[in-house]
């Protein structure tokens, strides 16, 4: 059986616009970047992806804790089908997340039932999982450029003071993450074959991410794809390990309010114990 999975290369483009315009609107030049985790960066380094090219992930998350983003909400897909011989009907991946069928070719997309707004793009994921819709021309991919998998904001785990987030410092734990996107993988079904083709990587690759011995880590590029691939966010592929080095974030109103509104309430709660 052969399915198309809608699969998304970084715009780089929009990523280093997304960057620009954070330190921008934030007050920030490229400097006040250089120390904000364990991966100690340089200012031309910051100014390198001010003009597309891609950090490291430790950086990288390291940027979304300091800016108070999910990485979804900084990354930008270029979307593509890509094809692979795959048994949709007998793996895991659920039936709402076919598109349809063209040519007995299945299309898959990932699903975030918040993002689907237009009733006519996406009338099929109101109908019954058993009934397949048969699509009449291979859908166009520029039409998921916007898609984005939510993520839970960093404050629910971290310090907050006067409306910025006191973070700890993220570094990926490789070995453990590649455990748990195996893991995934298998669960789902898919093979390494398959699993070169979706992401681009050649075999040796692959049997190197599985190797403990070689130190082969997933980019930033892989955990992209593979979050749309299997439908988790892509903060949800990765194990993080956290250092005591902390660091504020920039100053973030809904923070603040979400903060100072649930103090208040405390205040108020404790106010009529008293009474």
């Amino acid at each position: 059986m052969s399915v198309k999975f809608l699969v998304p290369e970084i715009d780089r483009g929009r990523w280093a616009e997304e960057l620009k315009e954070q330190i921008r609107s934030n007050g920030l030049k490229s400097k006040d970047l250089i120390n904000i985790g364990a991966e100690t960066s340089y200012e031309q380094k910051i100014n390198k992806y001010k003009n597309g090219a891609i950090p490291s992930i430790d950086w990288f998350l390291s940027l979304c804790r300091f800016l108070t983003s999910s990485p979804d909400s900084l990354l930008f897909a270029n979307p593509k089908w890509v094809e692979c011989d795959f048994d949709f009907w007998n793996s895991d991946i659920p039936e709402n997340r076919l598109l349809g069928t063209l040519d007995d070719v299945c299309y898959v997309v990932p699903f975030n039932e918040n993002e689907y707004e237009d009733e006519d793009q996406w009338s099929y994921f109101n109908k019954p999982c058993h009934k397949i819709t048969i699509l009449k021309n291979e859908p166009d991919p520029s039409k998921f450029l916007d898609f984005h998998i939510s993520a839970e904001r960093y404050d629910l785990n971290e310090r907050v003071e006067n409306g910025k987030i006191v973070y700890r410092f993220p570094c990926v734990n490789d070995e453990k993450t590649s455990e748990k996107i195996f893991s995934l993988l298998e669960k789902k079904k898919f093979s390494n074959k398959q699993m070169q083709a979706l992401l681009d990587l050649s075999s040796q690759s692959i049997t190197n991410r599985k190797n403990k011995n070689v130190k082969s880590k997933w980019t930033i590029n892989d955990i992209y794809k593979l979050s749309w691939i299997l439908n988790v966010p892509f903060e949800g592929l990765v194990e993080i390990d956290y250092r005591e080095d902390t660091r504020e974030s920039v100053f973030d109103a809904i923070v603040y309010i979400l903060h100072y509104q649930g103090a208040e309430e405390e205040k108020d709660e404790e106010a009529q114990l008293e009474r």
